[in-house]
This record gives structure tokens, C-alpha cells and sequence, in this order.
């Protein structure tokens, strides 16, 4: 059976994932700092605020249940400023909201493809290795309060693209930058749909072929492009 591996499990994302996956004959492993789903789904308690533990989360992984196809990236951290002073964050929280939503993603990244690499495309099967990150528009829209937010999901956008794009064309590995959308193309910020997202990641993970990294998609509908914004405010803004 094939693993998937999903950081940052929570009710609403990370349990519709598990779900589906489940439903598809995935052995599923979960992984966040308390476990917060059914016990069924197997956990390992992460702090992804430390980069350095992940190595040893896909290790562990890996010797359990089986080394993961597919990686889902679904962890955040974010510490919102005052509109009018977007440097009140203290150096220590930028680095925090850098490590979770950046360099852990880097990390993670990594591992993911040194599991494909031992895998290989028989271990792989037909459809390879996903990774999988649960970003959102602050990749190239700015918004009050959310400048820190907004450089890290910048971070793991490049890295998304990169390897998709670039490093790993030759091999049957896909990379992801996913991004909820109303259908309008107004970012959910806060209000994200467990099973649209579910739903786009088994697709993605099924299909062998790379989709668009910058994957935008839209609850029943799928995939969808959306012009770019340069500024977009909260709805609590």
C-alpha cells in the first residue's frame, strides 16, 4: 500500500485528506504537534517551528508504515501586525513564522524527494511522488498585517516552482502550490473548504502528470486561473 504523509493535520484540511486517502488504500500518517483526529490515523507528535526534527518524522515514517509518495505541506504560522506598522513582529517571530511557513517546507521538501528517490518508479507506481503545499495568494498579493505571512509563503512559492519547473523535470515527481479560491478569484483567507481541498489533492496526487504548479482552485469546479492582485484586504480589515 502506498503512504502518504500529511504535516500539519488538523479538523479541517489535514482530516479531509486523511479521509480521502484512506478511502483510496493509502496508508496515512499524520503529523503536528498534538494529534487533534481520530486515533485511527496513525500520528507523530512535529514542531515545525524546528526544521531540524523532520528528517528524523520521515525516518520514523518511513520504518513504520512505509516511505511517503505523497507529502502534503499543510502547516502555518502566522502572527498579524497592526496595518500601519507591518515591523511590530519581534526578529524572534519572524524567524518563527520563516521556520514553519519557509524553511520546514524546504526541509520537508527534501525528504519527500529522497523517499522518491528510494522508492523509485516501480515503489513510486504509475502515478510518482506528490508534494503537496497548502499555500495561498500572499505568494504575489500583498495584505495589512500579513508582511511576514506574505515573505514566507513567497519562500515556499519559489521553492514550488523551482523544483517543479526546473529541478526534477526528468522525473516523474510533482510539486504543488495550492491556493483556494472563491469563484471569483477572491482569496478564502480564513475560510478554507477541507473537502475542496481534499479532493484537489487526491487529483493531483493521482495524476502522473504535472499540473500547474500555481495550482488555484475553486470548491466543485477544480482548477481555475485568476488574474494577478497586487493588494487584497481580509474581510476583518
Amino acid at each position: 500500500m502506498p503512504t502518504v504523509l500529511i504535516i500539519g493535520a488538523g479538523p479541517r484540511v489535514g482530516l479531509a485528506c486523511a479521509e480521502i486517502f484512506t478511502n483510496a488504500n493509502f496508508q496515512v500518517a499524520t503529523a503536528s504537534r498534538t494529534q487533534r483526529l481520530d486515533p485511527k490515523y496513525r500520528h507523530y507528535p512535529v514542531d515545525v517551528s524546528k526544521p531540524g526534527t523532520l528528517a528524523a518524522l520521515f525516518e520514523q515514517v518511513s520504518s513504520d508504515i512505509g516511505i511517503p509518495s505523497v507529502v502534503i505541506f499543510n502547516a502555518a504560522m502566522n502572527q498579524a501586525t497592526p496595518p500601519d506598522n507591518p515591523f511590530a513582529n519581534d526578529l524572534d517571530t519572524v524567524h518563527e513564522i520563516m521556520d514553519v511557513n519557509a524553511v520546514s517546507v524546504y526541509v520537508a521538501a527534501k525528504e519527500a524527494v529522497k523517499g522518491f528517490e528510494k522508492l523509485g518508479a516501480e515503489g513510486l507506481g504509475p502515478a510518482g511522488g506528490t508534494f503537496i503545499f497548502t499555500g495561498n495568494g500572499l505568494n504575489h498579493t500583498a495584505s495589512p498585517s500579513l508582511m511576514a505571512f506574505g515573505m514566507a509563503k513567497s519562500a515556499a512559492s519559489h521553492l514550488i516552482q523551482h523544483l517543479a519547473l526546473v529541478a526534477y523535470l526528468d522525473k516523474p515527481y510533482k510539486f504543488y502550490y495550492a491556493d483556494e479560491r472563491h469563484e471569483d478569484g477572491v482569496p478564502m483567507w480564513f475560510d478554507l473548504n477541507g473537502d475542496a481541498h481534499a479532493d484537489a489533492y487526491y487529483e493531483l496526487a493521482a495524476d502522473p502528470k504535472q499540473r500547474a504548479w500555481y495550482y488555484t482552485f475553486v470548491r466543485g469546479k477544480g482548477y481555475a486561473q485568476f488574474p494577478r492582485v497586487e493588494t487584497s484586504f481580509p474581510p476583518s480589515s
